[in-house]
């Protein structure tokens, strides 16, 4: 019984730490995964021409979560409508989920 009440304990410690430690991803952050990331191969796609833009349209200070999601989607939707989306379709939606990320971890409490 007396173990049973110490994992208890010990499992609601580790759940609650969870919530307290979960810290902002800074827009040089962004900058720096994304173009980590790179191109796809056999393309002339480029990290620099999709990362560095959407980081500038985040820079503006979205304000809330909902107006930071809304960027990331209309910036994927903005290069999918384009050619770029076929040459550059993984790298785009990596873009995108860390631009999500950002704004998840910056906007949400």
């Amino acid at each position: 019984m007396r173990r049973l009440v110490v994992s208890c304990l010990v499992l609601a410690g580790l759940a609650c730490s969870g919530c307290a430690g979960k810290q902002a991803m800074s827009l040089s952050t962004f900058r720096g995964l994304c173009l980590a990331s790179g191109g796809e191969k056999n393309s002339s796609c480029s990290s620099m021409d999709i990362c560095y833009p959407l980081a500038d349209l985040l820079e503006k200070e979205p304000g809330s979560l909902g107006h930071c999601l809304d960027i990331c989607r209309d910036y994927a939707a903005s290069l999918a409508q384009g050619s770029v989306m076929n040459r550059c379709a993984s790298m785009v939606n990596m873009a995108q989920n860390l631009c999500i990320k950002y704004c998840r971890t910056t906007y949400e409490p």
